[in-house]
């Protein structure tokens, strides 16, 4: 199973590259004192590109969306779905967790309203650490680590780094918030993948069908009209709530398919 390959191998690169790389982020900007200066640098690129582009990106790390997505892992890939519930739990319990010890407030609670570019509604509180990028990392992880990429893995992890940036430029967390999402959202699904190794109730197929539900009612509510933050975004989420749906009902098809194949096999000759 693939969480026992993670197991496996503890020493690799791959598990430890990113949250090493995060941590020395949130090092840097702490001791040259810039996390603001790059947090309005980041900011600034909202008014040059495109709002529905940035507050679309920002989506997928939001929780019902990234959910969502796994959802075309059932059926296929039962050690995949149940790692992503308990690496989704953890990075639930990282990101709560230092919201309410640490109540750091936003960009537009410390900045003017003139020198900030506000994409969606302007949170001013429990700012560290971000919570869409600890899901979007988490969600790198998992493609990461679950299907074993090697050149390939620079696709999700990038994808991550940009939803932790438009939370810049959306202007509701610092650069700081970022750093602490992709340090914990990358260690909580490593140990999601541990986890689930040793946990294996919840490879029971009425365990993966109770989650296979949920992760559906997921992609129904970005179809119907998911009430997010980002108005901007909604038909990017109805498209993402779409094309999870479309993938899971193609197991069937699948399925079918391969059952008519068999039959033809062993039909007798008429």
């Amino acid at each position: 199973m693939i969480a026992s390959a993670v197991d496996r191998s503890w020493r690799s690169p791959r598990v430890w590259l990113v949250p090493v790389l995060a941590l020395l982020a949130g090092v840097a900007l702490i001791a040259t004192g810039t996390n603001e200066a790059v947090f309005l640098w980041f900011n600034h690129l909202g008014p040059q590109t495109s709002d529905a582009f940035w507050a679309s990106l920002t989506m997928v790390g939001d929780g019902t969306m990234a959910l969502a997505l796994c959802l075309i892992l059932a059926r296929r890939r039962p050690d995949l779905l149940w790692a992503v519930v308990i690496g989704a739990l953890l990075s639930f319990a990282w990101s709560r967790a230092w919201k309410a010890l640490l109540v750091i407030p936003r960009p537009p609670a410390v900045l003017a309203a003139d020198v900030i570019h506000i994409i969606g509604p302007a949170h001013h509180h429990t700012s560290f650490p971000s919570g869409h990028a600890t899901t979007a990392f988490a969600l790198a992880a998992l493609c990461v680590l679950g299907f074993r990429l090697r050149a390939w893995s620079i696709l999700p992890v990038a994808l991550a780094a940009l939803v932790g940036i438009s939370r810049c430029v959306v202007g509701v967390h610092w650069p700081l918030d970022v750093a602490g999402g992709a340090f914990g959202g990358w260690l909580a699904a490593v140990l999601g993948f541990s986890a689930a190794a040793h946990l294996q109730f919840g490879l029971r197929p009425a365990v993966q069908w109770v989650i296979t539900v949920a992760f559906a009612g997921c992609a129904a509510a970005l179809i119907a009209g998911y009430p997010s933050a980002y108005p901007q975004a909604l038909w990017f989420q109805r498209a993402i709530g779409v094309v999870c749906l479309a993938a899971f009902a193609a197991t069937f098809i699948r399925d079918a398919a391969a059952v008519q194949q068999r039959d033809d096999r062993i039909r007798p000759p008429e």
